[in-house]
């Protein structure tokens, strides 16, 4: 017959280990909704980013100018973590808005902003729009202090290119 101890620390264990096991598959659910939630977020910042291109690609092609900035309305990080805008082409008059946060996949949502006679494309790399505008395909938020994500929509050849930059 086993020594009350032995008996004593085989139930101790066992109930450690159930409590470990409990701990893991709760932090583990709670993962996975909060997975979910930032999908979701970053669904919406998708979304919205593609409206405010379409309409800065309306108001740009109504305007006439060389180039147009416009404030992009997103949150700075979501929750709590920096996250990744990029625009890219699909085809002619036909982009790609991706939000990705580094630890988690991207969503993309197609755009088509077909307004005018000029094609729509991404920008390609980085381009200097003015002496104090660089505009890029990417943009990493959240920015420095004091700096504010734009969309910028620019003429060159015949096309209109849009990208993002950060202004003071």
């Amino acid at each position: 017959m086993p020594t009350p101890i032995i008996s004593h620390l085989v139930g101790t264990t066992t109930l450690l280990a159930v409590a470990l096991i409990l701990v893991v598959m709760f932090s583990f659910v709670a993962f996975v909704y909060n997975m979910e939630t930032m999908n979701t977020m970053l669904s919406e910042i998708a979304e919205s980013c593609a409206r405010e291109i379409v309409e800065l690609v309306s108001i740009h092609t109504l305007g006439g100018g060389d180039y147009t900035v416009m404030l992009l309305n997103v949150p700075k990080d979501i929750g709590g973590q920096p996250y990744t805008l990029q625009v890219t082409d699909v085809a002619e008059n036909k982009l790609l808005v991706n939000a990705s946060l580094q630890i988690y996949r991207q969503v993309r949502i197609v755009v088509t902003p077909n307004f005018g006679s000029n094609p729509v494309h991404a920008t390609p790399g980085e381009f200097q729009v003015a002496p104090w505008l660089k505009v890029a395909s990417k943009i990493m938020l959240p920015l420095p202090q004091g700096y504010k994500p734009v969309l910028v929509a620019y003429r060159k050849s015949g096309y209109i290119y849009i990208g993002f930059a950060a202004v003071p």
